[in-house]
């Protein structure tokens, strides 16, 4: 009876010892991602922005950012119709969306010169320094060539940033800074933005936008983790291509499900610690 109770519990402990291991890949995989989507496209008109087939925002205007939504962990089908007309997407993208992410989804270009498309760029929402702000340029003016945003007075933030390149994230001190946004490696200064307030604590991205034609040139301070819910971290990549335009305020977006991946990769895990399983047992019971 004692042999009996002694391999039941070395059975129970290596159980126990494969679902620990398995347990924090099933969360990876099984967890959410913050999304938002920006309507960067100067001359798009209203957009409503879908999910897997399913709608999620609707009526969304140009410059809009919207706040973060959470989405499943894996790969995620973003179309983008012209509010009122679901006949043709100006945007069809698969968007791969890993667990802990922040991202926004832009749609930056033109319609008149089919340069619209998606971009998507990697969002950091990490705490910066005590006193500290964070901020990141990203450059969605289209034909306005590459440019230096710079502190007056200060070092540049960014220097020789292309359309539609984003910057990694700079920790400057809190305060209220005047902007230039000059052409590159020059003094010739082609925008000034005044009173840009950069909290202790917050975290920002200055989108660049507008045309140059259009003397349309602005830049829009969005505070990326001005939302309770927003904490995600930025360790993961994400990818998407096609044409096009999205964005506007929500609360959430429907859980469409993630990954095909998933259930294989369930199965890997679990396979895995059964080997490390059996490998406890035997060593167990060679003692």
């Amino acid at each position: 009876m004692s042999n009996i109770f002694r391999r039941v519990l070395i059975l129970g402990l290596a159980l126990l010892a494969a679902f620990a291991l398995a347990a924090p890949a099933l969360a990876q995989e099984s967890g959410e991602a913050q999304v938002r989507v920006a309507h960067l496209s100067p001359d798009t008109p209203n957009v409503d922005v879908y999910v897997n087939g399913e709608p999620a925002l609707t009526d969304v205007p140009y410059t809009t950012v919207s706040s973060y939504l959470s989405l499943p962990a894996g790969t995620q089908q973003v179309t983008v119709y012209a509010t009122g007309d679901n006949s043709t997407p100006v945007i069809d993208a698969p968007v791969k969306l890993a667990a802990g992410g922040a991202y926004t989804i832009a749609a930056v270009g033109l319609v008149t010169d089919d340069s619209i498309t998606a971009q998507v760029y990697q969002d950091d929402l990490s705490a910066p320094s005590a006193g500290k702000a964070k901020v990141r340029v990203v450059h969605a003016s289209p034909h306005a060539g590459a440019v230096d945003m710079v502190p007056r007075g200060g070092d540049p933030l960014v220097a020789d940033l292309a359309f539609p390149e984003d910057t990694p994230y700079a920790e400057v001190p809190a305060g209220t800074y005047t902007l230039e946004v000059n052409s590159a490696r020059t003094n010739q200064t082609v925008l000034t933005v005044p009173d840009a307030a950069l909290a202790s604590g917050g975290v920002y991205s200055a989108f660049a936008v507008g045309t140059v034609y259009a003397d349309s040139l602005d830049v829009l301070l969005v505070q990326d983790n001005a939302s309770t819910g927003a904490t995600a971290t930025s360790t993961a990549s994400a990818s998407a291509s096609a044409n096009a335009s999205a964005s506007a305020p929500a609360d959430s977006l429907p859980d469409t499900g993630g990954s095909a991946w998933l259930p294989l990769t369930v199965a890997i895990v679990l396979a895995g610690s059964g080997v490390v399983a059996l490998v406890l047992v035997r060593c167990i019971t060679a003692a």
